[in-house]
């Protein structure tokens, strides 16, 4: 995925978490679930509603399974 012009922040890191965890076949449900929060609150990162803590993304990163560099791989 490549960083369009125009695309706010929170738009590719939200688009990225999606990507990563659609190719580990995680429903939104499980991944908020293993990374202890709410599933809207997922939904919201993942459509670029909402700016998440940098904790946020953290916990987000490792119940990917990936460090949180990656989350902001299309930057």
């Amino acid at each position: 995925m490549e960083n369009h012009e125009g695309d706010r922040p929170q738009d590719v890191v939200g688009k990225q978490i999606c990507t990563l965890r659609k190719q580990l076949k995680l429903t939104q449900a499980s991944l908020a679930s293993n990374a202890g929060m709410e599933e809207s609150a997922l939904q919201r990162i993942e459509a670029g509603r909402t700016n998440p803590t940098i904790k946020t993304l953290y916990k987000v990163s490792k119940a990917l399974n990936v460090d949180i560099k990656d989350l902001f791989e299309n930057l």
